[in-house]
């Protein structure tokens, strides 16, 4: 049964891989916690602070007529928060009870991690992150798809 056509097996492991519950408890964690205290999570996790620039907007980032203050806390938690809900889906779907569905989760994140790579890099040669917070995000990117791949080369 899937979680679409039944939401309580989203509660229940029915996969019996330990590595896919721990990767599932691992990506909803995260994903609470950026999703609830997207500041402290950023701080703690990332080293990511919001540090002001030249007319309030943050450094690298300029005013548009559209943006009154770029990069200020405010967009910095809606982006968090983005974050986390995607690793909340991610991560209650490798709850599912379907082989099919765990795999296209695993999948998937494979892909969003990747690509979370390849935005703190983008990051960095931009000059918008510092080689701490894009080698600290990046970093855990890299490890998350590195394991993701082992997981689905054991499965």
């Amino acid at each position: 049964m899937s979680a679409i056509s039944s939401p309580a097996s989203l509660l229940t492991v029915h996969t019996s891989s330990t590595s896919i519950q721990v990767l599932s408890l691992i990506r909803i964690t995260a994903g609470l916690g950026a999703f609830i205290a997207p500041a402290l999570f950023a701080s703690r996790t990332f080293g990511f602070s919001a540090s002001k620039g030249r007319a309030g907007a943050a450094a690298g980032v300029s005013v548009g007529a559209n943006t009154t203050h770029p990069g200020d806390a405010a967009e910095q938690s809606l982006a968090i928060r983005l974050f986390g809900s995607r690793d909340i889906a991610l991560g209650l779907l490798l709850r599912d009870s379907t082989a099919a569905v765990v795999t296209r989760a695993i999948q998937v994140g494979v892909i969003s991690d990747v690509l979370d790579l390849v935005a703190s890099v983008l990051g960095w040669v931009e000059g918008n992150l510092s080689p701490e917070v894009a080698t600290a995000s990046g970093g855990l990117a890299a490890v998350g798809a590195a394991f993701q791949i082992w997981v689905l080369n054991r499965a």
